[in-house]
């Protein structure tokens, strides 16, 4: 299946808006079609009575029909919940606490989560009221010094407008993260000061910058701060006012701390609770400076009155540290610094509280477990007998039980509670409409004699208890997918480490060149590897070359992010040098991401005879093509690639073809013309398992 579209757009995306490139050849627009009758008149013809395929048509009508009274219930639901939304913004206008508001949840018969997400979307809306916020990019067209953001002109902005339609808004699903200009100069820092009007206005659009979800005159010279001397900078702000949100951004970013200090000393309403990023709800600046370990910073602004927060039942800044600690995988903490411990002292210091899973039980002994239901980030699980010494450290550590909050479970004659009833009762008149879409979608599948994927799975772990250590041969024998679904479990249980590392610090930096010093002299670990793996295929020109100086050439995990590209980062990586017989950890090659990619990707792939061994286990292209026919029901253009790379037919593939001659016999007709061996022997069963690229 195609996967979501890159939410972030690379240097290609930005090359259409901000830079004049080339037209398409049009030797790389043309696609290898094979030379048979037009594939769409098969889909032109309706089917026989009872056919098959006249069977699975009438399902996908039915289940459209169920989807879009789904689509109508969700829609609906979802205004309902908008307008409790709404409802907490007046309540929170009108002074009502944080506090009170979650002590109605149990009476909304919402989940937890559910309600607390409702309220701080609440929290969010009601800050932003007060904050000049647009979504408009007519204001980054008239900025002065919105060349500090690279690639950058106000004219530049003017043509994107243009290319838009003069709309402000991007297509669906288009992000553009562009970077701060390293050389930037200082007299365009200045000309940022001199938009008066527009200082602290937040552009919050699809255009991002690194460092900040969102563009104000202010963010981008508090993000260029330390290109200034200290003493330059604070001159240069002396007649500028600042939000909390320019601090956020740069406690986030590693300003230097006596640049920040500095800057407290130009933000009027130092206890505001500061939107530096999309729907953050920390309460103020000491919360943000907690969550990363400044503890220097957290004493600076006690001075000033700002203290982390302290709300049981909501959360402390104990809780902030302990969900921002670094973790190894299934919560389990990774070793700890200073810095770390440092902070958690001074809070446990300070009378600080966090709140668990396990507030009144030690889990019978063996660990502590750490969450907190507000902030919903990744806790700690500390575990006595793994990690003895930092169960020593966080066992005394004071906990709030996250049930301990009063809960207010009869209705009362506030407006919250008859709101909250009245929603539950429209929410409930539209759970009674009747639904079958689960059981059509069940018949849709034994219609197509397809196996669904919790099955396939369900068949590996059996094929793995029955046959022990050549289970992945019988895998293959039964259908090479379960091969790629075997491959995927692995993957899953394998936790990325998410120590701190010095290698991804500096590509995170962009300090490339002591990137590439520290991979020829350090094996890079699997985490590392899949990091350098994914940036390169953002970043080519820098980032191969340290790809190909490795000193252990370690594989990826997966290649999966490959069937992302178009065909001209494709290109793109090769004139980079960039190796495409490079196969993953489980000896996959670049073919099967190609082919999930595009035609024009595979035919690249052949025209610079970059090799692939159809043999190997798992799915091969003629398989992926196959499917791709049965599932467009027209012969895909990737058939005859395919048939240029696979000239042994195996059991698997002739199973697809039988698919296709069940149920678009047209289509089995084109293809056994290109290739009369692939016709399936009278009897041939079909294949039950369908590739899922993920």
């Amino acid at each position: 299946m195609k996967k979501v579209l890159f939410g972030i757009v690379t240097i290609t995306a930005l090359a259409v808006y901000f830079f004049q490139t080339q037209p398409h050849s049009a030797e790389q627009a043309e696609q290898v079609k094979p030379n048979t009758t037009e594939p769409s008149a098969v889909n032109k013809k309706q089917p026989s009575e009872d056919s098959p395929l006249q069977l699975v048509n009438e399902l996908k009508k039915q289940i459209s029909l169920c989807r879009d009274q789904s689509q109508q219930q969700s829609t609906k639901v979802q205004t309902l919940n908008q307008s409790l939304v709404s409802f907490f913004v007046s309540e929170l206008k009108k002074g009502t606490s944080v506090y009170t508001l979650l002590k109605y949840s149990n009476l909304s018969k919402l989940n937890q989560r559910t309600y607390i997400a409702l309220l701080k979307d609440a929290i969010v809306a009601e800050q932003k009221q007060q904050l000049n916020i647009t979504s408009s990019l007519n204001e980054l067209a008239n900025w002065q010094g919105i060349e500090a953001i690279k690639h950058i002109t106000n004219d530049k902005v003017k043509k994107l407008l243009k290319d838009l339609g003069n709309s402000s808004t991007a297509p669906p699903g288009l992000t553009i993260n562009l970077p701060l200009d390293e050389n930037v100069q200082k007299e365009t820092l200045y000309a940022l000061l001199s938009n008066t009007d527009t200082f602290t206005t937040y552009v919050q659009s699809f255009i991002s910058i690194e460092g900040s979800e969102v563009i104000s005159p202010a963010t981008l010279f508090v993000l260029n701060a330390d290109k200034l001397s200290l003493k330059e900078f604070e001159q240069a702000i002396s007649s500028n006012q600042f939000t909390v949100n320019e601090v956020a951004t740069a406690i986030k970013n590693g300003i230097p701390n006596e640049y920040i200090i500095a800057l407290l000393q130009q933000v009027p309403a130092l206890d505001a609770m500061p939107l530096y990023e999309k729907n953050t709800v920390l309460y103020n600046l000491a919360d943000i400076a907690v969550s990363k370990f400044n503890l220097p910073l957290v004493k600076a602004l006690q001075t000033k009155g700002i203290t982390p927060t302290n709300e049981p039942g909501l959360f402390t800044g104990l809780d902030v540290a302990i969900v921002n600690l670094p973790k190894s995988g299934n919560l389990t903490l990774a070793p700890l610094d200073t810095k770390h411990t440092q902070l958690l002292d001074y809070l446990k210091k300070r009378g600080y509280k966090a709140h668990s899973g396990n507030a009144n039980d030690d889990l019978n002994g063996n660990g502590v477990f750490f969450v907190n239901d507000f902030i919903y980030q990744q806790g700690a699980y500390i575990n006595k007998q793994d990690n003895p010494i930092q169960y020593a450290y966080f066992s005394p550590i004071g906990k709030i039980n996250n049930s301990a909050l009063p809960q207010i479970t009869e209705p009362d004659n506030s407006e919250i509670s008859q709101l909250l009833l009245e929603t539950q009762h429209k929410k409930e008149e539209l759970d009674s409409t009747p639904s079958n879409c689960s059981q059509l979608f069940k018949k849709l599948f034994v219609a197509q004699k397809l196996a669904q994927n919790s099955d396939a799975y369900a068949k590996v772990r059996e094929i793995e208890k029955e046959y022990g250590s050549n289970f992945e041969n019988k895998l293959q024998e039964i259908d090479p997918v379960l091969v790629n679904f075997w491959w995927n479990t692995i993957d899953r249980r394998t936790s990325a480490d998410r120590n701190d590392s010095v290698f991804r610090d500096y590509l995170a930096k962009k300090e490339f060149q002591k990137a590439l010093e520290y991979s020829q002299t350090t094996p890079l670990n699997q985490t590392e590897t899949n990091v350098l793996f994914f940036k390169l295929l953002e970043n080519p020109y820098d980032l191969v070359p340290i790809w190909d100086n490795r000193t252990l050439p370690t594989p990826p995990t997966n290649l999966l992010r490959l069937s992302w590209l178009s065909l001209e980062q494709w290109q793109a990586l090769a004139e980079a040098g960039f190796d495409f017989s490079i196969t993953d950890i489980h000896g996959r090659d670049v073919y099967t991401q190609a082919a999930s990619s595009s035609v024009e990707a595979v035919q690249f792939l052949i025209d610079n005879k970059i090799p692939t061994v159809p043999s190997k286990l798992g799915v091969d292209i003629l398989d992926l093509a196959l499917e791709q026919s049965y599932t467009k029901g027209e012969l895909t253009p990737m058939i005859p690639l395919a048939l240029q790379l696979v000239e042994k037919f195996e059991p698997n593939h002739l199973a697809r073809v039988a698919r296709l001659k069940m149920f678009y016999p047209k289509v089995y007709q084109q293809l056994i013309q290109l290739n009369p061996a692939l016709k399936p022997a009278q009897g041939t069963k079909l294949n039950h398992y369908m590739f899922d690229n993920h």
